[in-house]
């Protein structure tokens, strides 16, 4: 199911468009890793939509998807979510993979991850550490960038986006 933010018959107060019918979720279906590894590596993997395991180099990498949920600051309130990888250790992915069907698993103490998907943000995004907050079955994790970060997207999560910057990163996102 596609979801879109309505947005506004109105003209936008930053570049005179309407915005309307923007996507609600962006996000890449593998981590950029993936991408970065031969076919016949990726033989040798597991990728499925919420987990992916990459041995490379003779490291095996564990990554997870999740949501960065970004306030909308229209009438309405909406979110806009980065459908996002993150990279979490060993033992904390064998914590997830026990509880992932268990009804209780958003009890589950939060874990640490680093952002494993480059987003179109003029600081690189790849690497900034997050924490994973698990939710419902059924729910991808909730990540949350650091209270005292500076970087534009923890900003933006805190203080959220306007349709606009919505409009902007979804065309940034198609370069």
């Amino acid at each position: 199911m596609f979801s879109v933010i309505g947005g506004s018959s109105a003209p936008c107060a930053v570049c005179r468009q309407v915005h309307r019918d923007l996507a609600r979720v962006l996000g890449t279906s593998a981590p950029d890793d993936w991408m970065a590894v031969s076919p016949g590596e990726r033989l040798e993997a597991e990728l499925t939509p919420d987990v992916c395991i990459l041995p490379h180099g003779g490291v095996t990498r564990h990554f997870i998807r999740g949501h960065i949920q970004l306030p909308l600051l229209v009438p309405d309130p909406e979110i806009f979510v980065w459908s996002v990888w993150v990279e979490v250790d060993e033992e904390s992915m064998s914590s997830i993979a026990r509880s992932w069907s268990d009804p209780n698993r958003a009890a589950i103490a939060p874990i640490t991850g680093w952002l494993a998907t480059e987003l179109p943000y003029e600081q690189p995004t790849k690497g900034i550490e997050v924490v994973v907050h698990t939710r419902d079955p059924g729910q991808v994790p909730l990540l949350m960038l650091a209270e005292d970060s500076t970087h534009v997207l923890a900003a933006e999560q805190r203080n959220g986006v306007g349709l606009h910057r919505v409009a902007e990163l979804a065309e940034l996102l198609k370069r």
